[in-house]
């Protein structure tokens, strides 16, 4: 895209959220993942053929957004609201990664009409993956986790969430997805899954429970939601960064699917092939 961007801040209650904007035609609104800030999306942007108009914001506590003592799942949600309010303009087709995934669904699935497709990026899997919070605790309590957001924040671009805000945000969002069928059950939007096959790391034993956890929950959100397209891509988390041009292709493909009215594509071994929208006939064993 070579149209010039727009930098502003909008309001969210105490906070002021950094959006960015660029381009004409159907929006694409961004939600990044928890610790990711709207620079994540860059690859990914680049590497879009379609004409749209491309909006990336900060949330609180990341990046270019100000800062608050309350970094709650719901003060997330409301800084995606906030968006969809004031900048999303009519019916933007979301993008979400990780915590952004999780924070779409929900917000679709209370604003019926509001969204026009949902693409879903390594998240929003009805899996709680935290079996030990105080495991979860130690982990997220290590020098690195300490040192990485300071340095991030020091050069623009990171996130100001201390070890015990991020410990709280991780327990709370596996927790909300014990409760997830329910919001999939009230999406009335296509809706797009791309999920990583090492979503939980390469090695060790807890990765590779989390990731065989990870397997069934997308398995299983493809069995009771035909209307659902699950794609698997074998990488890790990290799938913007690591595989932005994939994630493009199926990007501009879903757009092109949602506009010409048909969810119709290839089929391959590891992707289904599914109808539009979710509120469709559901297998049994829901």
């Amino acid at each position: 895209m070579s149209t010039r961007e727009k930098h502003y801040k909008i309001p969210n209650g105490e906070v002021q959220l950094a959006v960015s904007e660029t381009g004409q035609g159907q929006t694409l609104l961004f939600f990044n993942g928890g610790g990711a800030t709207q620079v994540a999306w860059k690859r990914i942007i680049h590497e879009l053929s379609g004409q749209y108009r491309l909006v990336t914001f900060d949330f609180r506590n990341h990046g270019k957004a100000t800062r608050s003592p309350d970094v709650s799942f719901e003060c997330f949600l409301s800084d995606a609201e906030a968006m969809m309010d004031k900048v999303a303009g009519h019916r933007p087709l979301v993008v979400g990664w990780s915590l952004g995934a999780d924070l779409a669904v929900w917000y679709a699935a209370a604003h019926p009409g509001r969204v026009a497709g949902l693409f879903l990026i390594d998240g929003a899997v009805p899996v709680n993956l935290v079996t030990d919070p105080e495991d979860v605790r130690r982990r997220l309590h290590t020098p690195a986790v300490w040192i990485g957001p300071l340095l991030l924040y020091l050069v623009g671009m990171g996130y100001r969430l201390s070890p015990d805000d991020l410990t709280t945000l991780t327990i709370e969002l596996n927790t909300r997805r014990e409760q997830l069928l329910s919001a999939y059950d009230q999406l009335d939007c296509p809706v797009e899954l791309v999920l990583a096959t090492k979503s939980a790391g390469k090695k060790g034993a807890r990765a590779e429970r989390n990731n065989a956890l990870w397997r069934a929950g997308g398995e299983q959100l493809a069995r009771l939601y035909p209307a659902l397209s699950l794609q698997w891509v074998d990488n890790t988390h990290l799938l913007p960064f690591k595989e932005p041009t994939k994630l493009a292709r199926s990007l501009d493909a879903f757009v092109q699917r949602i506009q010409a009215g048909s969810p119709s594509q290839q089929e391959t071994s590891d992707h289904h092939r599914l109808t539009p929208g979710l509120k469709t006939q559901q297998m049994e064993g829901k």
